[in-house]
């Protein structure tokens, strides 16, 4: 599926794997430790972003967005895995 964007959700069913991004870009947004409020994920699907599963853990805030950068510059930038 194509996305503007990607957001973190251990409710969603699609991996990192399976987002097809728009352009050069990636925009993502990694919420509070406590998730996204049902109406804050409802706004983000308006907008054509898609939820992401990491895993089972739930990570800290501070730790989420240097992993989530991490990944995505493995899958889409200049990092060989």
């Amino acid at each position: 599926k194509t996305t503007s964007g990607i957001y973190f959700d251990p409710r969603a069913t699609a991996s990192l794997q399976q987002v097809k991004i728009i352009g050069n870009s990636i925009n993502y947004l990694v919420g509070a430790e406590s998730g996204l409020h049902n109406n804050e994920v409802a706004l983000l699907k308006e907008y054509a972003w898609q939820g992401v599963r990491l895993g089972p853990r739930i990570l800290r805030t501070e730790t989420a967005a240097v992993t989530t950068t991490s990944l995505l510059q493995a899958k889409f930038g200049d990092l060989l895995l």
